[in-house]
């Protein structure tokens, strides 16, 4: 071990002696560097091979890398002087030293990566390349890696040759992996762009582009190839297909993409007849390009609005006639065209906004008559009409959807926000918990106590008791429990909070915030009662000790603000803890105690 060690820093001695002799490092230095390099070379040799060994000596022979670029530019140098003996000696031990831990720890995908933007940053982009192909040995399952390797190949190495390779082995691998097939097309787009560079670079006249319009590659064949062999391989994938469409109009220039573009589309059209998403995305076919245009416009200092308006009432009035003409499954394709209509409300700026309003609220109404809407579109709809339209959209909502508890919560809170009587809330609350389903819905009882908190303290109360029943959903009891103790504590005594904890924490389902919410209320009085704190945190423990790492490290903290409890009672409760509670928890704990110095 010792005399490998010993033979490694021999190979750094004309490094040494040549800092040394142009002044880059003094001689206390370079000990200082020989005793560090020593420990390092000691760690990596051991039998047990260990990662962060080898990252840590990489990234002290990195940092020592940039300290010698920093003093030639100080001293004066020149980049090139002895650049040979003392540079470019660090750099391959770098090199070395990444070789051996990508050998050893081939499964850390992280460790390649580093090593080649290592290269990259030293421009030795032809080691990058290669060490691209050895990762992807162990990695070829991952086919962003792929991806990176033929990206790294035609853009920096300009090599189509390589690159087209790269996909082709990747695809031949994972032929059912969309992003590889739309990355390899995009590949080829690229490719014809270089081309015809490369012709304007030779300065060859139009005549004699025109006459090598025989070229397959110009033309576009080899796109719509690519194109043919990814529909044919992922079948049943409409979107997919579509996805073409937008890379294709990144590149509108070609002559070959709007041919091309026809052909998807008719893909879609033939071989997706039945399929809605395909028919909703054909429908959407005159914004495939929108936001092309707006780059363009916004660099021309353009306003295309009026544009985008009628561009989104094609697709309006192409929904409509696949909807009259289609043999597609009419819900489904209404549910989209309404989505589509919300989505470009949301879309649309302040200006247009009414206007998105008005053509939404007609196209939900006509949808109502002709299909079965579902809550969550019905919620929609509410949610972009005025207040009195949506109180009768709401109750049209509520008569269909007699058991749904989020349209009734939104009929309550309408009713709320026209400030009507209390008598008239109460009565409509009823109505709702006629039906059992919205009856266990907490997020109703929630709005209706919220409520009464602010307009029938006496109607709270009742809420809150009706709530606690032990007949009652056990969902509603748990979600209320501490928000009751909190109400309590707000507009009573702490004799009547001390009543309900008792009478509370008898009762399931075991609340966590119930029981932090009172201990907390406890230590918020002038006199504190600790043996109610103490039992309080015990009951806990007995339904979340498992489960509840903050439990026990609350339980700590007030032990040690208690001073009255001696060490050894609080050695006692964190040796329960690490008793009882469960391993992922267990960790945590361990970790908040050494932060917090408890233990």
């Amino acid at each position: 071990m010792a005399e490998v060690v010993q033979r490694h820093l021999e190979d750094m001695l004309l490094e040494f002696e040549q800092a040394k002799r142009i002044g880059l490092f003094t001689e206390a230095e370079i000990k200082k560097i020989v005793r560090t390099r020593r420990r390092h070379e000691y760690k990596i040799i051991r039998r047990t091979k260990e990662k962060e060994c080898y990252l840590d000596y990489i990234k002290y022979e990195t940092h020592l890398l940039k300290l010698v670029q920093l003093r030639r530019e100080k001293l004066k140098l020149g980049r090139i002087y002895k650049k040979n003996e003392i540079d470019l000696a660090i750099k391959r031990r770098i090199e070395r030293l990444f070789r051996s831990a990508c050998h050893r720890f081939k499964k850390d995908v992280n460790l390649w990566l580093t090593f080649i933007e290592f290269l990259k940053k030293q421009y030795d982009y032809s080691t990058a390349s290669s060490i691209f192909t050895t990762a992807l040995h162990t990695h070829g399952n991952k086919y962003w890696l792929w991806i990176m390797a033929a990206k790294f190949e035609f853009e920096t190495m300009v090599s189509p040759s390589s690159a087209r390779s790269l996909f082709q082995r990747a695809l031949r691998i994972k032929p059912n992996e969309k992003k590889l097939w739309l990355e390899y097309f995009k590949f080829e787009l690229l490719y014809v762009e270089l081309i015809q560079k490369r012709q304007l670079v030779l300065d060859r006249t139009k005549q004699e582009i025109e006459n090598n319009e025989d070229d397959a590659i110009l033309q576009g064949k080899i796109v719509e190839i690519v194109f043919h062999n990814a529909q044919t391989t992922i079948e049943n994938d409409p979107i997919f297909i579509c996805s073409f469409v937008k890379i294709l109009y990144e590149f509108s220039q070609f002559s070959f993409v709007e041919s091309l573009v026809n052909q998807i589309y008719s893909v879609l059209k033939d071989k997706y007849s039945s399929n809605v998403l395909a028919q909703s995305l054909i429908a959407q076919r005159p914004l495939i390009n929108e936001r092309k245009m707006i780059d363009e416009a916004t660099k021309k200092e353009q306003d295309v609005t009026f544009m985008i308006a009628i561009l989104e009432q094609q697709v309006r009035e192409n929904y409509e006639q696949q909807l009259n003409n289609s043999i597609v499954d009419k819900n489904e394709l209404w549910n989209l065209y309404l989505d589509f209509c919300v989505q470009r409300l949301r879309q649309a700026s302040d200006s247009n906004k009414t206007e998105h309003i008005s053509i939404c609220d007609r196209i939900f109404s006509l949808a109502s008559e002709q299909i079965s809407l579902t809550s969550e579109h019905y919620l929609e709809w509410v949610s972009i009409v005025d207040h009195n339209r949506a109180k009768v959209i709401i109750k049209k909502a509520t008569d269909h959807y007699p058991n749904d508890a989020s349209l009734w919560n939104k009929r309550l809170s309408l009713l709320i926000e026209e400030s009507v009587d209390c008598k008239t809330i109460k009565k409509e609350f009823k109505l709702a918990c006629g039906n059992s389903d919205v009856k266990k819905s907490s997020l109703i009882w929630n709005t209706i106590i919220d409520y009464a908190q602010e307009n029938d303290h006496k109607w709270t109360e009742e809420l809150f008791e009706q709530s606690q029943m032990e007949s009652f959903d056990l969902s509603v009891t748990l979600q209320l429990k501490s928000k009751y103790l909190q109400w309590v504590n707000q507009n009573k005594s702490i004799k009547q909070v001390r009543q309900l904890f008792d009478k509370l924490s008898c009762r399931i389902p075991a609340s966590l915030s119930f029981y932090m919410d009172y201990i907390k209320i406890e230590q918020s009085l002038s006199n504190i009662d600790h043996k109610r704190i103490k039992t309080a945190f015990e009951q806990a423990i007995i339904y979340f000790g498992k489960t509840s790492a903050d439990l026990w490290l609350a339980y700590l903290d007030y032990s040690k603000q208690h001073r009255s409890l001696d060490f050894i009672t609080i050695s006692r409760i964190h040796s329960r803890a690490l008793h009882i509670l469960e391993s992922d928890e267990l960790k945590r704990f361990n970790t908040e105690c050494a932060l917090k110095n408890l233990t």
